[in-house]
Formats: C-alpha cells, sequence, structure tokens
C-alpha cells in the first residue's frame, strides 16, 4: 500500500503530505482545487515524463516523494533486486521509499531507496505495483486497439502475449535486414560495372604499404643523388682543369721540379720542394677521393625510372578516388572489394535470411496459434465476469461478446526473383505468412455491447453511453482482481457520467476491491464517497497573494458534511446533513453485511 505522498512545489501545491490508509481512500473537493494533481504527482513520481512547466513558479525544483508498504512476496521485489537495490524484510513485509525531482530547467533525477535510478526503473516498479486508470481513460475503451490487451489480462496462461511479442520483434528484425540488403543490392547493382573496372584496376597494380614507401625512398634518393654528383663533378672538374685548362696539380708539380735541381743548395729551398711535392700530392688525393665518391653515388636509371613510373601510378589513383593516403587507397580498394563480394555473394546470403526467417516464422505461427485459441477460451471467461458485474451495476439485461477479426495488412514489396528462383518461391511464401501476423497475434478483439434486452450487440464506440463505458471500465477491473500482483488500484473520476443508484453500486464495487487492494479514488459523488474507509478534502487557500492547494484527512463528522455539501451544493442545510449520515450509515451497513457474507 502507498502509506505517504510527499508533495513539494509541484503546480499549484506549494507543500503538503498525505498518510494514506488501507482500504477504500476518497478524495473530494471542489472542481479546480487540485484533486487531479495529485495523480499527476503520483504518476510523475512513478516514471511519467517530467517537465520543468510542473515547477511552481518561485520555485527551484518540485519533488513527490512516495513510502510503500510491500508483502515479501510481491513481484516487485525482483525489481528492486534486478537493479542492485537493497531493502529490509520485516514482519512479512518491506518498505519502498521513492523520491523523484525535477527542476525548473527541466533536469530529472530519482532514487529508490536511496539508490538513484532512471524513469524507465521506476515505471517498471509502477507497472507491478500500482494501477491508475484516469478520468479520460474510458476514451481508451472506445479504441478497439485496446480490446485485445483487455482480453488478453484473462488468458490461463499470462505469458503467451509476452512471448509472442518477444518473438515478433526478433521476426521483425530479421525481416528489416533481409529488406535492407534487398535495397542495398539494388542501389549497388548499378555500379556493378565501376566496382569490377576500379576492383580490377586495382588488383593489377596491387597498392602496399611497404612497395609505396620503397618507391618513395628510392625516387627521393635519386633527387639527391642527383643534386650530389653534379656538386661533385663540378668540384671534381674544377680540379682537374684549371684555369689553362690542365689539372690544379700541373703547375705544381712543375715547381716542384725546379726548386727540386736547386734544393742542394740550402735546407730552406729544400722545404719549399718538399711543400709543392706535398700540394701536389694532395691536390691529385682530392681529386681522386672525390672522383670515387662520385662513382659510389650511381643508381641503376632503370630501377630509378621504374620507380618514377609506380609512384606516379599511386599518385593517379589518389586523384581518380579522391584520397591522400596509401592508407586511404588500401582502406578504399578494402571497401570496394567488399561491395563487390557483397554483390557477388548476395543470392546465397539472401537465401540464408529468407531460411532463417522461414524458421523464426514457424515458430512465431505456433505462438500465434496457441495465442489464438487461448483467446477464444478466454472469451466465456470475458463475457462470463464482466456481464455479471454490469448485471449488478444496473446494467441487468446487458450482454458482452467478443468479435475477433483477423489480420490482414500489406508486406514491403522485394522482388527476391533477382537472387534466383529458390528465393523468389521463399519469399512469396514468407510474405504471404507474414501478412497474416500484427505484434499482437493473428487476430484483433473488439468487445461488443448490447446494453438492453432486445439490442443487437455493437461496437463500444457506437452503443456505450459515457457512464456505460465507467461501468464497463469498473467491471473489467473488478473482473480482473482475482490474482492480480497489483497492490494499489488509482481511480479518477472513473464515476464520470454515474449517478443515482447506479453510483451507490460503484461505491460499493469499490469499497469490496478495498478488501483486496488499496483503493485510492478521487470522486465527486456522494455515494461513493459515503464509502469512504479515510476520507480527504482538497480545497485552495489563498497565502501572501498566491493560491495553494493543500488537503486534510476528514474526521468522521466532517465527512458527513462533506458528502452533505456533495448532495447539495456550497450551502449545507440540515436536511442534506440528515441525508448524508443516513448515505454513509447505509453505506457501512452494506459493507459490514458483504463482510460477513464473504467471510461465512
Amino acid at each position: 500500500m502507498l502509506t505517504q505522498l510527499n508533495i513539494q512545489g509541484l503546480a499549484i501545491i506549494d507543500s503538503l503530505s498525505i498518510d494514506f490508509s488501507p482500504g477504500f481512500n476518497v478524495i473530494t473537493g471542489e472542481t479546480g482545487a487540485g484533486k487531479s494533481i495529485l495523480i499527476k504527482a503520483l504518476g510523475f513520481l512513478l516514471g511519467s515524463k517530467a517537465s520543468a512547466d510542473t515547477v511552481r513558479h518561485g520555485r527551484q525544483q518540485a519533488t513527490v516523494t512516495g513510502v510503500f508498504e510491500v508483502p515479501s512476496h510481491h513481484p516487485c521485489a525482483a525489481v528492486l533486486a534486478d537493479h542492485g537495490i537493497e531493502y529490509e524484510v520485516s514482519d512479512g513485509c518491506f518498505t519502498i521509499l521513492v523520491r523523484r525531482s525535477v527542476s525548473n530547467k527541466g533536469r530529472s533525477v530519482a532514487w529508490i531507496n536511496d539508490v538513484p535510478v532512471t524513469a524507465g526503473v521506476l515505471r517498471e516498479l509502477a507497472h507491478s505495483l500500482i494501477d491508475v486508470f484516469g478520468q479520460h481513460d474510458n476514451l481508451r475503451l472506445l479504441d478497439s486497439v485496446e480490446h485485445t490487451s483487455c482480453l488478453d489480462q484473462f488468458l490461463r496462461d499470462r505469458s503467451l502475449p509476452s512471448a509472442y511479442s518477444d518473438y515478433y520483434r526478433i521476426v521483425q528484425k530479421q525481416l528489416s535486414k533481409l529488406l535492407t540488403m534487398v535495397d542495398e543490392f539494388r542501389s549497388k547493382q548499378r555500379d556493378a560495372d565501376y566496382l569490377q573496372f576500379r576492383c580490377n584496376e586495382l588488383r593489377n597494380f596491387a597498392p602496399a604499404k611497404d612497395d609505396y614507401s620503397s618507391v618513395q625512398e628510392l625516387c627521393l634518393r635519386a633527387d639527391q643523388v642527383m643534386v650530389l654528383a653534379k656538386s661533385l663533378e663540378e668540384a671534381q672538374s674544377c680540379l682537374e682543369q684549371g684555369a689553362g685548362g690542365e689539372p690544379l696539380s700541373s703547375p705544381l708539380w712543375e715547381a716542384n721540379k725546379s726548386l727540386s735541381r736547386i734544393s742542394h743548395i740550402s735546407s730552406e729551398i729544400g722545404a719549399l720542394a718538399e711543400l709543392t711535392q706535398s700540394l701536389a700530392q694532395q691536390i691529385d688525393d682530392l681529386s681522386f677521393q672525390i672522383g670515387k665518391a662520385t662513382s659510389g653515388l650511381e643508381l641503376c636509371e632503370e630501377d630509378i625510372e621504374t620507380a618514377q613510373t609506380r609512384l606516379a601510378g599511386y599518385q593517379e589513383l589518389f586523384r581518380k578516388l579522391a584520397v591522400d593516403s596509401i592508407d586511404c587507397l588500401i582502406a578504399e580498394q578494402e571497401r570496394l572489394e567488399s561491395e563487390l563480394l557483397f554483390l557477388e555473394s548476395a543470392a546465397s546470403d539472401v537465401t540464408k535470411l529468407l531460411r532463417e526467417l522461414e524458421i523464426s516464422l514457424t515458430r512465431i505461427l505456433d505462438l500465434a496459434s496457441q495465442l489464438t485459441k487461448a483467446r477464444l477460451q478466454a472469451k466465456s471467461l470475458v463475457k462470463k465476469r464482466i456481464e455479471s458485474e454490469l448485471h449488478d451495476l444496473a446494467m441487468p439485461g446487458a450482454r458482452i461478446d467478443v468479435e475477433f477479426e483477423t489480420i490482414e495488412r500489406s508486406i514491403a514489396s522485394a522482388d527476391m526473383s533477382l537472387f534466383g528462383s529458390e528465393a523468389g518461391i521463399l519469399w512469396t511464401r514468407l510474405a504471404t505468412a507474414l501478412s497474416t501476423l500484427s505484434e499482437h497475434g493473428a487476430e484483433k478483439a473488439q468487445l461488443l455491447l448490447a446494453a438492453n434486452p432486445g439490442e443487437p450487440l455493437l461496437p463500444l464506440q457506437k452503443s456505450a453511453s459515457g457512464g456505460e463505458i465507467s461501468r464497463i471500465m469498473l467491471a473489467l477491473k473488478r473482473a480482473l482482481a482475482a490474482g492480480a500482483d497489483t497492490c494499489i488500484l488509482v481511480f479518477d473520476e472513473i464515476d464520470t457520467g454515474i449517478s443515482g443508484r447506479v453510483a451507490a453500486v460503484v461505491g460499493r464495487k469499490m469499497q469490496e476491491l478495498s478488501r483486496s487492494f488499496q483503493v485510492i479514488c478521487i470522486s465527486h459523488l456522494p455515494q461513493v464517497a459515503a464509502y469512504a474507509d479515510s476520507h480527504f478534502l482538497v480545497h485552495k487557500v489563498s497565502k501572501e497573494n498566491r493560491t495553494e492547494s493543500t488537503i486534510s484527512k476528514l474526521s468522521q463528522r466532517a465527512s458527513e458534511e462533506e458528502v452533505a455539501r456533495l448532495l447539495s451544493g456550497d450551502e449545507v442545510t440540515q436536511s442534506s446533513l440528515a441525508n448524508a449520515r443516513a448515505l454513509v450509515k447505509k453505506a457501512r451497513e452494506s459493507a459490514q453485511r458483504k463482510t460477513i457474507s464473504s467471510e461465512a
């Protein structure tokens, strides 16, 4: 059960705290007082969309906190365990503290037992913990799309719809992959000749990183060798062809001869002869070393020409394929090869996918068949339970039936003959089977109603009034109560369009529901409020030139006065108060009789 709801800074609520009771909690108040904001606060707490617009003007953030007491065996314990949220069991129950805030910038944060969680985790928890029926949800019942899910709640094996849905998603994923491959093939097929030509060109050229590096290195070295050789040749030319066209060492050798002839005259002349000889020898040695260095620079012209041609080929491929490096060129070749391989293997790949889809379809068709049989079996249960509830709700001659319509839908066209005759035959068979399935099964259900004896069974949108729709929804809730895991049922003005004697029956039915669940009901009907175990009043107050909504739990006397107000309007008279007390007394006596009979 929800033991406490605390709201801070939400819409017109500045600050309020509600301590709910077990059993039947009724909330009343004038129109616009803020009753439905409580439902919005509860929805926000349990994962509905958060918006900065919900923050009260002048506040930095809105915060909603809820405290739940849950039986230890309840399925929501598994949700907490799955997300690593600890809880302590005491006396067969455990407490869940849920808190969620949204800032005036729209940022939302949430915690369960002080562990940060996402809105998705809150919704997962809420799914097993609480069932909220809003005042506009009766319109959903007019939409036949909702009827199938309503019927599925009466299945003996409640896991069948989810098992089917899981497999349906697998089939849709396989189908999407198949159709994407077909579209991709048709797109690439237009460029098949180009792909083949370009791949052949790259295969013949065989680009490689090592090859490109060596070619670049050889061409660069050839350029450097040409510069060096030219400089060395110019230096050697200077040494070997001096000013007179003879080697630079020749004059020195001649000078040496002349000085050698007179070197005996003095030691000084001998030294000069030795110096000229040494200089001439050094110049000859220098010329020899330069010549040697020049010969060592020689490269094979054929290799250089081959490397330059290869490098030009790389540059041409760079230009054609709009790339700027050898890595990009190789990556582009791999991409082109992959696309060409895709085209070459498409027929076998598509056929393989079709066979996989065929296997999955066999399984899902079996699940769809099981689901159909289960729904046909549930049909009589739906009819029996809802008709019984409607008879109690002052519709004694009402009849309910369920009509099934087989699924017929179109499947995206795909020319599988492109991939061979086997693929074409397989696709025709599979597309036919797929066209008979939807995400909900091989049929869709529609509830039919004949509100009075002698009237034909017609779809709800053609036969049910607003009050009848409300009663049908309450009947569904009542019929589904047995074996439900939900702890809390919340009704936001489900009694819309109902009045008089029927309203009293609705109140009694909700009170009966509260024996199995905690029921929180926002109502404008005195007949419903009279059955409350706990009665709360929402009203507006003015503080410092601002309006805010607040709530208070009513004593027995105050509850009777509020019932009197609902009966007569704003002015509570002695007669309306007497009527209210009689109504409350009758409701309590009825509830007591029901309790005694059920215990017996």
